[in-house]
């Protein structure tokens, strides 16, 4: 597994390469939680790359990471895959997430998170 997270203006943004055990799931987004409560940033782009799909939310830990960044109602986590398979499992991400409360939603473009950021659609 590969991972970069950087500090943009007004987001952070968070890209995770070759991902393959729900391990090294719950270690990318222990990570990209704390930076972006660290950082300030209520606005999370999460870009998967190469990696194997996740059905497992609860098991993943990103109800458990996310829930903090919840509390401040401007949040956003946007996700984009780079397969067929990973936008499915990220729809199901974002289905579990809002039942949670979590203001998630999947993209199939940096773009199209970007204006979402932006409150433009």
């Amino acid at each position: 597994m590969l991972y970069k997270v950087t500090i943009e203006p007004g987001y952070l943004k968070a890209e995770l390469f070759n991902r393959e055990t729900m391990e090294e799931t719950r270690e990318f987004l222990q990570i990209v939680a704390g930076a972006a409560m660290r950082h300030q940033r209520s606005c999370v782009l999460i870009c998967v790359n190469s990696s194997n799909p996740v059905f497992t939310v609860e098991r993943s830990g990103f109800l458990a990471y996310f829930r903090r960044l919840a509390t401040d109602p401007s949040h956003k986590i946007a996700l984009i895959g780079d397969s067929e398979e990973l936008g499915i499992s990220h729809q199901y991400i974002e289905l579990i997430g809002r039942q949670h409360g979590v203001n998630v939603q999947s993209f199939r473009d940096e773009a199209s998170a970007l204006k979402w950021f932006n409150g433009r659609r």
